[in-house]
């Protein structure tokens, strides 16, 4: 294997120059091979005669960015760590240099706090991503970084999820100066470098006012471990301040919160390119039909450079959008983002039409038909060369696509011969939505699954509250009777027959009472002027209910509650990929926390079942099928029979 950091020697400079993002094996950073080969190439540096200073800096693509960013603070006994590594930078009897470019980030992002001098390259970006996904920086990383430019500064880079770009990041201090490119010639008086910090009972001030502030939710623990990291920078010696850091930073790494962010994280970059795709060149479009679109669809499309013809069922509403978008080009002028020029020419790509049979042939037609149009539809294309695309239609015809939109979410699906247009749906649909996965359903099912499941626990002898309580205190955004009482009844039973499932005797029993939600008054609580209450004969009729079912109540825990219906969740996601509906695991997770709600900090159903262990939630599952839920399917008798998991289905993903 090729070194990844090499050593030239240039008179009194040694130069080390690792490979960079561009030159690295896919989604590395600091990982250990990285590390081994730069503890040799110091090694060997140190060992030279008449150093003036080291030079560290990387070649293609800027420094090393990892995919998963704690790979680069993991420990393995070949290699040195991070904080190995940033420790003989640290204490290098001459000056180290760190000259920086491309994104500054994670295991860069340490090393380069230990060097004596920081230069950036115009355009250098840094990050923090350690917060944001469940612990704190490492390495010695946050340790120096406090010490060199304050509590308050450090804390504030750190927490907010914010790329810096050069400038910013010199005014706060991450670098000391800006180089015009990484070849310039290099300082003969190499300065800065104050480690200590030069005012302490300033800087535990800082700390003071920080503690006091009330957090809560799930980063709490999370900033509380990093104010404790803080703490130490200031209260002990700077070798022991770092090594407490490490051990925060180890802690946070094997906890659930973190490894399911950063589950999360690795599912998002998958799906920038849709599942279960051919690696076929995408269709590229230029022109392209509406009908029935949102304003925000069409406004993104023309600002792009797509000629779009819309249309609408109803004149009045192909005025609004017309309104709409033609409000805000002239915002975009206003606000600098547009010239005239391009907002003419923009407006200039927009053409209404009367009717369906008014478009011209279109390389894609995206329509959300009301009913008795799909016919018009199909009939008026069926002789173009464009793929029509359709929005809430079940049955697809041959070289059609379908797609479903919920939440900041799209599904789309399509068969086999249609790879490169469906890639090409994907990507208009992503300028109006935040994800878009390849899935038929998957929405809709999960939905279904979330309501059955919990009418299945009243039934089991548990109240609609308790099951709402329980859930929400777990992270959802919202409990599955609250979601039913907004979304109403009738909705939910249309879902059920669209999806084939079937209502039990709560649900049908809300039915035949008239309790279809928020909107009438009278759902699974009552609504009034002071919001939503308990129906005073609840207890009495849930009785009723589960005797006439033959149902022996049981006490059911708030965590009992929380199990069962993660496992029915994990079943219907395991469903959907063994039918073909959904085609990665982690695109299921990354549904269910888009459209219901599923805590991001809990990393999905899926990845649940993976650490719950499939063993275990396949039995809870069978032992549910005695209570009506569906069986499991054979694909976790596959996985279990193989020793694998969820995870372990999707592939390998880059930074």
């Amino acid at each position: 294997m090729a070194e990844r950091a090499k050593l030239t020697r240039d008179g009194a400079w040694a130069r080390i120059v690792m490979a960079g993002r561009q030159e690295a094996p896919r989604g590395a950073g600091f990982d250990p091979a990285l590390r081994a080969d730069l503890q040799r190439a110091l090694t060997e540096a140190l060992a030279g005669t008449g150093l003036r200073a080291i030079v560290l800096r990387a070649g293609e693509g800027g420094w090393p960015v990892a995919a998963d960013p704690a790979q680069d603070y993991l420990a393995q006994a070949d290699a040195p760590t991070l904080a190995d590594l940033a420790a003989m930078i640290a204490r290098s009897p001459v000056p180290v240099i760190a000259l920086m470019d491309g994104l500054v980030a994670g295991g860069a992002l340490a090393l380069a706090q230990a060097a004596d001098l920081r230069i950036a390259r115009p355009g250098t970006r840094f990050a923090a991503p350690e917060f944001g996904l469940g612990f704190v920086p490492g390495g010695g990383g946050m340790v120096r970084l406090a010490r060199r430019i304050g509590v308050e500064p450090a804390l504030e880079f750190v927490t907010s999820g914010q790329v810096l770009r050069t400038e910013a990041a010199h005014r706060l201090g991450l670098c000391d100066t800006v180089a015009t490119g990484i070849t310039a010639d290099l300082p003969d008086d190499i300065a800065p470098r104050a480690a200590a910090i030069a005012e302490p009972q300033a800087y535990i001030d800082s700390l003071a006012r920080l503690r006091s502030q009330p957090r809560q939710g799930p980063q709490a623990e999370v900033m509380a471990r990093l104010l404790d990291v803080c703490e130490a920078a200031v209260l002990l010696p700077e070798e022991e301040a770092i090594t407490f850091e490490g051990v925060a930073c180890a802690d946070l790494i094997a906890g659930e919160m973190s490894q399911a962010l950063r589950h999360v994280l690795a599912a998002r970059r998958r799906a920038v390119r849709l599942a279960g795709t051919g690696p076929g060149a995408t269709a590229q479009i230029t022109r392209l039909a509406l009908w029935n679109p949102s304003e925000r669809l069409t406004h993104a499309l023309v600002e792009r450079g797509v000629s779009v013809e819309i249309g609408a069922s109803e004149p009045a509403r192909l005025e609004q959008i017309l309104q709409v978008v033609a409000r805000a080009q002239h915002a975009g002028v206003a606000a600098g983002h547009l010239t005239e020029p391009q907002r003419a020419a923009a407006w200039d790509r927009l053409t209404p039409v009367a009717g369906i049979a008014d478009f011209s042939p279109a390389q894609m037609v995206l329509a959300a038909p009301r009913p008795g149009e799909v016919a018009a539809l199909r009939t008026h294309f069926a002789s173009g060369e464009g793929v029509l695309a359709l929005e809430g239609v079940r049955q697809r015809e041959a070289g059609e696509l379908q797609f479903s939109r919920a939440a900041a979410l799209a599904e789309v699906t399509g068969g086999p011969e249609t790879d490169a247009a469906l890639q090409a749906l994907a990507g208009i649909l992503r300028a109006e939505r935040d994800l878009v996965i390849h899935a038929e359903g998957l929405s809709a099912s999960f939905e279904t699954t979330f309501w059955l499941a919990a009418e299945r626990m009243v039934m089991a002898g548990a109240t609609p509250a308790a099951v709402d309580a329980a859930l929400t205190a777990w992270g959802f955004a919202e409990g599955p009777f609250a979601r039913l009482d907004r979304r109403g009844l009738p909705a939910a039973f249309a879902q059920f027959n669209a999806r084939d499932g079937r209502a039990g005797a709560y649900l049908n029993w809300l039915g035949l009472e008239g309790r279809t939600g928020r909107a009438a008054g009278r759902g699974v609580w009552l609504y009034g002027e002071a919001g939503a209450r308990i129906w005073p004969d609840e207890e009495e009729e849930l009785r009723a209910l589960r005797r006439e079912a033959g149902i022996t109540p049981q006490v059911l825990a708030p965590q009992e509650i929380v199990a069962r219906i993660l496992a029915e969740l994990a079943r219907a996601g395991a469903d959907a990929l063994q039918q073909g509906r959904a085609h990665r695991a982690g695109d299921v997770d990354l549904v269910a926390i888009s459209v219901l709600g599923f805590p991001r900090h809990r990393g999905g159903p899926l990845f649940q079942a993976d650490r719950a262990g499939l063993l275990a939630v396949r039995k809870r599952l069978r032992a549910l099928a005695d209570e009506s839920a569906p069986a499991p399917d054979t694909l976790w008798d596959v996985l279990i029979r193989n020793g694998r998991r969820f995870a372990e289905l999707d592939e390998p993903v880059a930074a």
